[in-house]
């Protein structure tokens, strides 16, 4: 499945090139990659878990809300030493993110569609639901945590340290949040949100 979150990305740089028929179906391809991984995501979740789907308590939302400022926190400051040290306004991911949404507005809608609302849910299915709740016992805390968040890095393309540190922050405070719910919705909504404002701020920029 760790392989299946970059599989499902190949689509978008043949979007941005070739006839307009042509990219309206890597399009459709794109899109559909992603409900076969999704689907697929789930039915090894499902398999691994026994347990029943459980609805939000408000004491779910505010550590959700707690761990979102959190990771903002930790995100602007660990930024701050990014450009002094490696004179990144952000990272290497989302650089290209920006640089792949402002090609075109097909790239756009559809980068823009997946990151706030199919990413989310395939990378929590993976990284948390699978890695952390099947991978690691039901008594076992801070490792999968731990574990989760170095994982979740690796994927995201980071070109230094400082970079790395803010995915595996993020990654180690999803599965934090999850390990302490047992609600995998609740890392799907938190990933979802950060994912929608990181979306927000860049085509503010790309239209600025």
């Amino acid at each position: 499945m760790i392989v299946v979150t970059s599989v499902v990305q190949i689509p978008l740089g043949f979007m941005m090139r070739g006839p307009v028929v042509q990219r309206g179906l890597w399009a459709a391809a794109y899109l559909l990659g992603f409900i076969v991984a999704i689907g697929l995501g789930i039915w090894i979740f499902r398999k691994t878990h026994t347990s029943r789907w459980q609805s939000l308590t408000t004491q779910d939302w505010q550590l959700m809300i707690k761990g979102y400022l959190f990771i903002i926190v930790v995100e602007i400051l660990l930024n701050m030493v990014n450009n002094i040290f490696f004179n990144e306004t952000s990272t290497k991911n989302n650089t290209l993110i920006a640089t792949i949404m402002g090609h075109s507005t097909l790239t756009l809608v559809m980068l823009s569609l997946t990151a706030v609302f199919a990413s989310p849910i395939l990378e929590e299915l993976t990284f948390r639901g699978i890695l952390v709740g099947g991978c690691f016992p039901a008594t076992s805390f801070w490792l999968p945590v731990v574990a989760s968040g170095v994982v979740f890095s690796l994927v995201h393309q980071s070109d230094n340290i400082v970079s790395w540190l803010i995915y595996a922050i993020m990654g180690g405070t999803f599965a934090y949040i999850y390990r302490k719910t047992d609600k995998l919705q609740t890392t799907i909504i938190l990933h979802g949100f950060n994912n929608l404002i990181a979306v927000l701020l860049m085509i503010l920029t790309l239209h600025h």
